[in-house]
């Protein structure tokens, strides 16, 4: 029997998630227009990490809601960006999120896309998921550009019995990235989640939850060169300008094996109305390890991540038939420390492990305050308005300790968006524009015995000035949905997102999504 392929596999998913829903569509009275006003207006998406909860999201709306879509993103950043990640990227995706009301006891959630992506300049990261590895990437001088493909999948299961709710969530992404052009890496992700959930509900008001998270992560990466010049260096980097000079030169295969746990607890207002108003918060908190091993030298383990995530999300929403309110609080902390394990003179292939030192260290705390009033489109009404303030802060501090490297940064933000809502006949028309400046609060370093001059150390630098300056943003969101029948709508979407910086230039950000509704 011919084995299937991943992309066989995916499409026998995507067509499952999109029919599931369509056996149940006929249960459920309330018109696809009703539903997208109500998605429009209703709070509950002024919440985010609450509903990570499998049991809590039972309560994420009263409703059957489905959206197929195709989305086409083009995004290009100059100056101002990360060297590991690329300064351009394009991708093309597919996407179903689903939600369906079974019946008063049971829901069902699910979620799968398809990205087909190409990332432009990458240099100094010959690894995918950089934000989840570094600073421990295979890096060298040339790089380029990075085509992806990504699968991901997801599906969730809430049980209401009395008082409980039970709820379970599991999801799958697979990654494949590579360059067909010296130096040509190959990386090959697996990353499966799974929750667990209960929650109960307090006197008809409230919904008290406990999660808990587990994490299972590889990633496979081999570089390879064909070019008659043959190969070039590359280096197992360390951070802040630093890599592991013992490594250096010919190790091009490596592994990544991770592990992560974690929990929540998570308070949600309930109503019979579908509203969520009043009250709700969630605190979470997660521990991942993360080990890179040379697979070239019977998978030595050189270096090893142990990341702690913890944050805390507040909110208060209220609404009538008229008006609508909220204030929401996020707050997050990371601490992220990185080991280097220290071997002896290897026997052939093995190098024996005599000892480990914690070099790598960097503390990251975000906080985001937002608000919300707005007028709600309703009855007669043809016209609806929100406005949403916003004020953040943020703070980061690498250090590696071996040489008194540090960079230590700060920044503030606020901004604004305005948002409004058209019925006109069966169309349903969305705008939203926001603006908003970001200003440096703190920006010093020391980064003894750097040669600023050199690849890596410009490239550090250059790092360094995109994070650490002023700029203001521009943002456009436009939308409309066009009402077939009581069943489904088509929408048509369209985003721009500019960022001025006051060294690094602009950057644009141009999203165009197609799909329907139902």
């Amino acid at each position: 029997i011919k084995r299937l392929s991943m992309r066989q596999r995916f499409l026998i998913i995507l067509t499952a998630i999109i029919l599931l829903p369509l056996r149940v569509v006929a249960a459920d009275t309330l018109t696809v227009e009703k539903k997208l006003l109500s998605e429009y207006s209703r709070t509950a998406v002024f919440r985010n990490q609450v509903w990570q909860n499998a049991a809590i999201r039972f309560e994420q709306r009263p409703f059957s809601l489905t959206s197929v879509s195709v989305k086409g993103l083009y995004e290009q950043r100059g100056d101002a960006a990360l060297a590991q990640e690329g300064n351009r990227r394009k991708d093309f995706s597919a996407e179903v999120n689903s939600f369906v009301v079974l019946n008063p006891r049971n829901r069902l959630f699910g979620q799968a896309s398809y990205r087909n992506g190409r990332r432009e300049d990458v240099v100094w990261n010959e690894n995918s998921d950089y934000s989840l590895l570094y600073p421990y990437v295979v890096g060298d001088s040339i790089g380029g550009f990075m085509k992806e493909e990504e699968y991901k999948f997801s599906g969730g299961y809430a049980y209401r019995f009395g008082e409980w709710t039970a709820g379970a969530e599991l999801g799958y992404r697979a990654v494949i990235a590579y360059r067909d052009k010296d130096p040509r890496p190959r990386n090959i992700i697996s990353d499966l989640q799974a929750s667990l959930a209960l929650s109960r509900n307090l006197s008809g008001k409230y919904n008290l939850g406990l999660a808990v998270q587990a994490r299972k992560y590889n990633q496979k990466s081999e570089i390879t060169f064909l070019a008659d010049k043959g190969s070039t260096s590359v280096y197992q980097m360390l951070g802040l300008g630093m890599d592991y000079v013992r490594f250096a030169g010919t190790q091009t295969s490596t592994r990544y094996t991770g592990e992560g746990i974690g929990g929540s607890i998570d308070l949600l207002s309930v109503s019979n109305d579908g509203e969520n108003n009043g009250f709700s918060a969630s605190l979470r908190a997660d521990y991942f390890h993360l080990t890179k091993e040379l697979s070239s030298t019977n998978y030595t383990p050189i270096n090893e991540i142990k990341n702690v995530d913890v944050s805390l999300e507040t909110a208060w929403t209220r609404c009538n038939r008229e008006w609508g309110y909220g204030v929401h609080l996020l707050a997050a902390l990371q601490q992220r420390t990185g080991v280097e394990n220290i071997f002896g003179e290897p026997s052939g292939t093995i190098y024996p492990q005599i000892s480990s030192v914690d070099q790598f260290k960097n503390t990251t705390l975000k906080a985001g305050l937002k608000g919300r009033i707005g007028q709600r489109l309703n009855g007669n009404r043809r016209w609806g308005w929100t406005l949403l303030p916003t004020a953040g802060y943020w703070q980061t501090k690498p250090e590696y300790k071996g040489n008194g490297r540090y960079v230590k940064m700060a920044s503030a933000s606020g901004g604004l968006e305005a948002q409004s809502l058209w019925k006109a006949s069966r169309m349903l028309l969305s705008a939203s524009l926001a603006g908003g400046y970001t200003t440096n609060v703190k920006a010093n370093y020391s980064l003894t015995g750097l040669d600023g001059k050199g690849p890596v150390g410009s490239t550090l630098l250059s790092n360094i000035d995109y994070l650490s300056d002023d700029h203001a943003s521009v943002a456009l969101k436009l939308r409309g949905d066009y009402i077939l029948n009581d069943r489904y709508a088509v929408f048509l979407s369209a985003n721009w997102l500019h960022q001025e910086y006051d060294k690094c230039g602009g950057t644009d950000r141009i999203e165009v999504s197609l799909g329907v509704t139902f």
